[in-house]
């Protein structure tokens, strides 16, 4: 018996270790050392959690609320959603040291084995952090012993409605929530199944007002009773982050429409607007157009307006109010094409959208799924093209099992009639959208170097190269010795490096 005890820990981490087929699954490359979270968390994960790279969930989920945006997350049980609140909760915690003897932090979960489970891998994260605490009140417990814990009151709180409702009404508790800063609510739709809907309205009611605090709402299903929650928790019922990795992952992928084209760096132009011309044909077009950076993404929408076809443009360079401005045109418009950077995409739910175009090679096959999720949802059509450059094409091997088709090149007649005035376009931009690309393409081929066989100075090559002979300058922009120390290529010949320097 005393050896049964003994092993009883492990068994419990075990119902949040990522063994499951569904976890698996939903596994992507992108590593939890890359968020811009408190070391010691990231230290929790690694070492507590043993996790070094996110699911699909938390890849888009977390960065979004991390910037303090409400969130509403379509996300299965299994695919790692406790820890997509989990971490943006801990930042509330910790950037909000002034609020000690008072809750930062409530999460709603619909049953109490769920609600501990969360407690558990909450205490998991919080391991580092020896001033964070976490406390779990569910029905069916002693209730003394739960306002014992009041006396020195948690930095995080994980409840059931009923439990929390007696102790609201009771216990004095919504004193110690006057500073509520972050909301969450776990399985929102069983949460609403199992008749929690009129518990839920009056712990709102007792809570601080909603323009004080972040809302994070996730759920399996995203029926209208869960919406209505939303906008009720929520502080705007508009402006709201929206991420859904069910549809993306289980559906579109693969029954939309994929094609894919492989261009040189000189043809990769033409074949955007060849791409986009052709997407306009279809009556109440909506097209999204992905890009690597934020540059890259001025670039390209800049080119378009040079050309004729003027294009919304979002992404991280725009001010968030511009950014909000462009994603509710978008969403609510028809006849528009967008295009866009990942970061200010994510969470975006946009309706009708008719083509998805993915122009360079996306950073994992989690994430051209996720960016082709945005189109022929709920039983409307779309299509999705991939736009890579010749030497991005090891990127088809991460695509394996998909539906994606091989789509013709323009013949060399139809680019030899766009080429010029593609070319002519391009030499009108100004210099410091010219000068921005440059960087920005450089950094980031520099995170694919291994991938693409190239060393530092091929990479400063095929760049200059680019940019002489599609962007059409006579000579590299130049760069400041700072940023080349940054980017590693101290030393590489090819640069110009800026008169004084900046180092």
């Amino acid at each position: 018996q005393q050896q049964q005890q003994q092993q009883a820990p492990p068994a419990k981490a075990n119902a949040i270790s990522r063994t499951s087929a569904t976890t698996m699954s939903q596994m992507t490359t992108s590593a939890f050392a890359e968020l811009q979270v408190h070391p010691l968390t990231k230290k929790s994960i690694a070492e507590v959690l043993r996790y070094q790279t996110m699911t699909i969930v938390q890849q888009q989920s977390i960065p979004v609320a991390l910037t303090g945006a409400d969130l509403l997350a379509k996300a299965k049980t299994g695919t790692g959603k406790t820890l997509s609140f989990l971490i943006p909760a801990v930042e509330h915690v910790i950037r909000t040291p002034q609020l000690q003897g008072f809750i930062s932090v409530l999460i709603i979960s619909p049953t109490r084995e769920l609600a501990q489970q969360i407690e558990e891998e909450a205490k998991m994260v919080v391991q580092m952090h020896r001033t964070i605490t976490v406390q779990c009140i569910v029905g069916g417990t002693n209730m003394n012993k739960d306002i014992n814990g009041f006396k020195r009151p948690p930095s995080m709180l994980v409840a059931t409605p009923g439990r929390l409702n007696d102790h609201l009404e009771n216990s004095g508790l919504d004193r110690l929530m006057s500073q509520l800063r972050c909301l969450i609510f776990d399985e929102a739709d069983q949460l609403l199944d199992m008749g929690f809907r009129p518990a839920i309205l009056q712990m709102l009611k007792r809570l601080p007002a909603k323009d004080t605090r972040q809302t994070l709402l996730f759920s399996a299903t995203m029926p209208d009773d869960v919406r209505g929650i939303a906008d009720l928790a929520m502080r705007s019922a508009q402006n709201f982050a929206y991420v859904d990795t069910v549809g993306a992952e289980e559906n579109t992928h693969q029954h939309v429409e994929q094609t894919y084209v492989v261009a040189s760096k000189q043809g990769l132009a033409p074949e955007l607007y060849r791409l986009v011309q052709e997407g306009m044909r279809v009556p109440g077009y909506k097209i999204i157009a992905f890009f690597p950076t934020a540059r890259q993404t001025q670039l390209y929408s800049e080119l378009m307006a040079a050309l004729g076809t003027p294009v919304l443009e979002i992404h991280s360079r725009k001010t968030q109010s511009q950014r909000n401005k462009v994603s509710e045109q978008f969403r609510t418009g028809s006849n528009l094409i967008m295009f866009t950077s990942d970061v200010s995409a994510r969470g975006m739910d946009y309706p009708d959208v008719t083509r998805v175009i993915q122009c360079g090679a996306p950073s994992d096959r989690a994430q051209y799924v996720h960016r082709l999720g945005r189109t022929a949802r709920a039983g409307k059509d779309g299509s999705g093209v991939l736009l890579l450059c010749d030497f991005e094409d090891f990127f088809l091997r991460d695509l394996k099992g998909l539906p994606v088709q091989a789509r013709a090149n323009m013949s060399p007649q139809e680019e030899a009639q766009l080429l010029p005035a593609v070319s002519g376009a391009f030499q009108r931009l100004p210099d410091a959208t010219i000068c921005a690309s440059y960087q920005a393409w450089m950094g980031f081929y520099n995170s694919f170097l291994r991938r693409l066989g190239w060393s530092k100075e091929d990479l400063v090559r095929q760049a200059n190269d680019w940019v002489m002979g599609t962007l059409m300058r006579h000579e590299p922009p130049e760069m400041e010795k700072k940023t080349i120390g940054k980017m590693g290529l101290k030393g590489v010949p090819g640069l110009n490096i800026a008169a004084g320097g900046g180092g």
